[in-house]
This record gives structure tokens, sequence and C-alpha cells, in this order.
């Protein structure tokens, strides 16, 4: 059975290029029937906290992204926290120290330095200098790291999901930590002891951790554990070509859920960064993603973000829901609800596409001030409405303005410009032919908004 695993670090809101990593981890579990685990990378305590954890959990809720195993609803391989595992890492330490695979390493970061400062000198690879692997020792009484031995037939070959065969060779590796002299466990190795406990099938993360590769897999090979499938997803870009960053705009998911972004979209257009669909199409639902999705369509190559691109998709998505759907995302968006809202939101949408832009697209509906008006097309219209307003619908709106060509003699712009300002106050918005009956029904529920006959009635001075 497939599984795959998301690990965050808790240092924050959750990042656009974590929540693609999650996502391709998502949809790759859901394509094959398979479990998707959330374990949380926890060790820096300088930087994580529980409040962050809280912060990305809810950044993948809001997404859609539901695990199935995780530090807030458990699983068989439990806990889900590395903190919460540092005496299973100190476990399997001992077990490589017994094998004579690991060793401790009494070295202080001084004398680390001094050694790195002749390599340096020497023009050598820093790698350590084995002093503690050739006169090896076991006192535990005295601060100590765990080593790795890297052995002689060190040399790695995957064949990674996405980017195919990659090699490295044993001399490019030195004898590299296992376990810090604090007694927490480096990345490289509590990674390898999760991945295994967890029984993960398939490692699907970002780029930056392919040069990790190389001891891990010396790690799994030593313990004689089974080798996950690797597959390393293309950092994302800005559009000037340099690693996503805040210099760029927003980065956080949550930053884009308060810009107004759909879940639905953003799922969607971070699938898009990197992953083509088979029919070529860019707008997609998570069925259909689930369904295609596949590592063989990931590009190994650096997937630019374009934050034009991905507001006309969440266009798409405003434009492709039903005003009922949109009210109450809207409603949080504008800070306010009233019964008309709805068709308003109806009217307007094909011209939204963020959330808040409702709120400046619906303002005509409550916000009026009478503009300068020709008085005597403003007595023309509101002759018209007085005599034939009731009821107000688009059919009603057609005959009302040819019977204002007939009475006044203009036509086109001439005609609809000055009745679109006369009657919402703006010089542009949706046709007229529903935001007339719209203003006309809004009025009948809500006092604050005027009828087309008031607004009219006011531009006559």
């Amino acid at each position: 059975m497939i599984r795959v695993r998301f690990a965050p670090s808790p240092t924050g809101h959750l990042h656009v290029g974590g929540a693609r990593t999650a996502i391709f981890n998502w949809l790759f579990a859901k394509h094959h029937g398979g479990t998707f685990i959330i374990r949380v990378e926890d060790t820096d305590q300088a930087r994580s906290t529980l409040e962050s954890e809280a912060m990305v959990l809810d950044d993948l809720r809001w997404l859609g992204l539901m695990w199935d195993e995780g530090p807030d609803i458990g699983g068989p391989h439990a806990p889900y926290r590395q903190s919460e595992r540092v005496e299973r890492y100190g476990e399997v330490a001992r077990e490589l120290i017994a094998r004579g695979i690991a060793y401790r390493c009494y070295c202080t970061e001084e004398e680390l330095e001094a050694k790195r400062k002749v390599a340096e000198a020497e023009s050598r690879p820093p790698h350590y200098d084995l002093t503690c692997w050739i006169n090896r020792r076991d006192d535990d009484s005295i601060p100590h790291a765990v080593r790795f031995h890297v052995p002689d037939d060190g040399d790695v070959t995957i064949d990674d999901a996405i980017r195919g065969e990659v090699t490295w060779k044993r001399e490019s590796l030195g004898d590299f930590i296992l376990v810090r002299s604090d007694g927490l466990p480096t990345y490289n190795f509590s990674v390898v002891v999760d991945d295994h406990d967890m029984e993960v099938t398939n490692v699907i993360r970002a780029e930056e951790h392919l040069t990790n590769t190389h001891r891990q897999v010396l790690i799994y090979r030593a313990m004689e554990w089974a080798i996950p499938q690797f597959a390393h997803v293309s950092l994302i870009l800005g559009q000037d070509r340099t690693k996503l960053s805040k210099r760029h705009g927003a980065t956080s998911v949550s930053a884009y859920a308060e810009a107004g972004f759909l879940a639905e979209a953003m799922v969607n257009y971070l699938t898009l960064l990197g992953w083509s669909a088979p029919d070529g199409r860019d707008v997609f639902d998570r069925d259909y993603a689930i369904a295609n999705f596949a590592l063989d369509r990931v590009n190994s190559a650096p997937a630019v973000f374009d934050p034009q691109k991905f507001e006309w998709l969440n266009g798409q998505y405003i434009h492709s829901m039903s005003a009922a759907e949109l009210r109450p995302l809207v409603v949080n968006a504008i800070g306010f609800d009233a019964p008309w809202l709805e068709e308003a939101i109806d009217v307007v949408k094909t011209s939204v596409h963020l959330l808040p832009q409702f709120k400046e697209m619906i303002r005509f509906v409550t916000d009026y001030t009478p503009p300068e008006i020709d008085r005597e097309f403003a007595v023309a219209v509101a002759n018209d409405l007085r005599e034939h307003g009731a009821p107000l619908d688009a059919d009603a709106v057609k005959a009302m303005n040819d019977r204002l060509k007939q009475a006044t003699g203009r036509k086109g712009k001439e005609l609809f410009m000055p009745l679109r300002l006369m009657l919402t106050g703006m010089d542009h918005g949706p046709e007229l032919v529903r935001a007339i009956p719209l203003l006309e029904r809004a009025s009948e529920s809500d006092s604050r908004v005027l009828s087309p006959l008031a607004r009219a009635e006011r531009c006559i001075r």
C-alpha cells in the first residue's frame, strides 16, 4: 500500500512551496488509494512552536488536504512529532554503534573548526578526519555526538521518480553526525528512522533535499531497511527567475486566503506548478487531479509563480460558482450581509477575480451620490420610470431603453453612459438590464437602497 508523508517544520504559516509539496503527496496518495501522513519535524527547539504547528495544520485544513495519520489524530505509528520520538532515535543510534557502523565523537566545536580551517588551507574537502573513529571509546560520561562512518563502498545511485538516475560518489562525503552532543538527532538521521517506522513507501519532497539523499540511503543500507522511492520536486521561482521569497509578494497560504483567493483555486494553481494535465487543461477540480496525477508528468525544471495567472484562475472559480455558494465567502470577505446580496453577487461575479473585489463592485447598491446629469434627460428617465417602472425586469429595462431613444433622440453611449451614471452613480459596472432590476428589488427589502426612480428624481435639479 502506498504511504506518503508531508513533514513540515513548524516555524510559521505554510509557505506556498510547502503547500505544493503537500498537494503532490496528497494527490499521489489519493490516486493510489494510499495513506497521507502529517509528521511534524520540530527538533529545532529555537524556532519550532505549538502555535506554528497549529497554523500549519489550519492552512492544510483550509486547502482541504485532510490527513489519515498525524499529530492531532494519531495513528498506528504515533507519535507524529519528532520531539516525542527522541528516545527512538537514541535506540537506533546505539544499535548502529553496537554494530560498528557509527561511533561516539568527542571532538569539540572548537576542535572541529580548527580541523576545517586546516582542510581549507590545504585545499581539501572539509571532511571529518576520523580522529574518533580511529581512537574509538565508549565513555558516555563525556559530552559527545554520534557519527556515521561512511563505508568504502559508499557510492549511491537512486532512480528518482522525477529526475531519473542520480549518483553520488563516496569521496564526496565524510563521516557525518547522526546525533548531536545535546542528544537531538540531525535531520538526515531522524527522517530515515521516521520514514522506516511509519512505513513510508514514497518520499515526495522539495529539490533542496536531494543532496541529503546520499546520507539517508547509507543509513537505510546500514540498518538493512527498505529504501523508499524518492521524488524531488523542483523549486518555485519568482518571475525574475530567483527563488520565490517575500520580496516577490505574498508567499504563505494564509496571506493568499486573506487576499481573497479560494482554496480550490490555490490547489489547482499549485498543482500546475510542475505538473501538467494530460489534456492540457488549466482549470480542473480535485476529482480530475486525483484521477490523473502521476509523477511522470511532473517536470524537473523550476516552476515560475505567476501572480496574474493565479488571479485569473481564481476568477474562473468565482465565475463558475453559484451565488448561493459564494455568499458565505463574500460575507466573510466584505464584512456585511444583506437580503439582496445573493442577487448582487450573481450580477457582478463575472467581473470579480478576488473575493474582496465584491465590495467595490456592489457598492452602487447602497452608496449613491446624485451625479451632474442633463436636466432634460433626467426628467425623461424619471417620467418613464413613473409610468412604466413596475415591475422592473430585464425585458422592462430593454423596453425603457427603446422608449428613451425615441423620447430623447439619444442612442448608443450617448444614452447608456448617462443612464448608467444616473441610476448607479458609477461610469462602469454590470449590465443595466441586470443592475436596474437589482436596485428595484433591493430597495423593497433594504431601506438603505434607493430605487431607480428615487435616484432619477434626485438628479433633477
